[in-house]
């Protein structure tokens, strides 16, 4: 392999780091540098809550990178402003550039809030990342009665992580929150079956009207169209998680085709001969079923974040499935990825 390359990784996460991996056992002479916007290295998101809760500690969530090689940088805190694909060059946000031969973007996603929620930010929380989960932490346990927002995926092992506390909680769930795909009636009522003899209480679709400063905690008045009623809620705590969405702000300036992530064929290429993109950031071109489809979960990540390194090093490889396809969403099984045909499924009652 040549050892002139600088190839960059934008993101630090599992596709990330199985990029970094693969391409420093293929090409170990190379420089190579990973841009990440988190101010902390390499950790497990799925396990925040298990830290939160107490079941973990903090240096438990950090997976070890080896970064010994002298050719290997990680900048942490960097935020990409923008890619210029022609000329090869990476914007930070403090005007700085960096140069690479060949890139790879795992930038993963970010939450995406609905705008109707906006005017209530300063009393929402969240747990995104480590910063939320350490910054919520104490909050959360001294914390009784919980009103939770949305509901995505990580919304609900939140939910799972405050009935392991003892804590109380209402729920307030908005099926369409669970991008990349719609929650339907069925699954709704499985869902709030599992739940609430777990003394979560569900609502569906309810939008907050007010939020207010309350002995402490807060008062929030939602209104529920079908009854066309208002109704307050007293809680020590509002937390909201309304879905996730590519992170890939800095790729929308610069001629990548994009739809909801960018778009890549099933060898993970952009438009753009040198840059890949892999992990819940990109829209992969599935040869069978003729559509551009997403995937989530950390073992897809991985998976492509190894493949997208072997095709820039020169390999072929099509985009493979990941042996774990299934999330169980509270007996609620959703399928991780559309790759296959998807004639596969293993419940066909309601599941996909």
């Amino acid at each position: 392999m040549a050892s002139n390359d600088h190839y960059v990784i934008a993101g630090n996460g599992p596709a990330g780091n199985a990029a970094l991996n693969t391409l420093r056992k293929n090409d170990p002479e190379s420089r190579i540098t990973i841009i990440s916007d988190e101010s902390v290295g390499f950790y497990s998101k799925p396990r925040l809550c298990s830290y939160i809760s107490g079941r973990i500690e903090e240096d438990e969530l950090f997976i070890h990178e080896d970064l010994s090689f002298d050719n290997t940088r990680l900048r942490l805190g960097q935020h990409i402003q923008s890619i210029d694909p022609d000329q090869k060059i990476i914007f930070l946000s403090h005007m700085e550039k960096i140069n690479y031969t060949k890139l790879i973007i795992a930038s993963g996603s970010k939450p995406s809030p609905s705008p109707y929620m906006t005017q209530f930010m300063p009393y929402l929380k969240s747990i995104t990342d480590f910063h939320e989960a350490k910054t919520h932490k104490q909050c959360i346990h001294d914390a009784q009665q919980f009103l939770v927002l949305g509901g995505d995926l990580v919304g609900f092992k939140f939910i799972d992580m405050l009935i392991s506390m003892g804590k109380a909680a209402t729920l307030i769930l908005y099926p369409q929150a669970f991008w990349p795909f719609v929650l339907d009636s069925d699954m709704v009522d499985r869902i709030t079956a599992s739940l609430e003899p777990k003394g979560i209480r569900i609502m569906v679709n309810d939008r907050i009207q007010s939020i207010q400063d309350a002995d402490g905690g807060y008062q929030v008045a939602t209104l529920n169209h079908a009854r066309n009623e208002i109704e307050e809620h007293y809680c020590d705590q509002v937390f909201a998680f309304s879905g996730m969405t590519p992170n890939i702000d800095f790729a929308c300036k610069k001629g990548f085709d994009i739809d909801h992530g960018i778009l890549v064929n099933e060898y993970l290429r952009t438009r753009f001969q040198d840059v890949y993109a892999c992990g819940s950031c990109a829209q992969i071109f599935n040869p069978i079923l003729k559509v551009y489809q997403t995937t989530i979960g950390w073992t897809n990540a991985e998976t492509q974040g190894e493949i997208a390194a072997l095709n820039l090093l020169g390999a072929n490889q099509v985009t493979r499935l990941a042996p774990q396809k299934y999330f169980d969403l509270e007996g609620v099984k959703i399928k991780t990825s559309w790759w296959d045909d998807t004639d596969e499924n293993p419940n066909p009652d309601g599941d996909f």
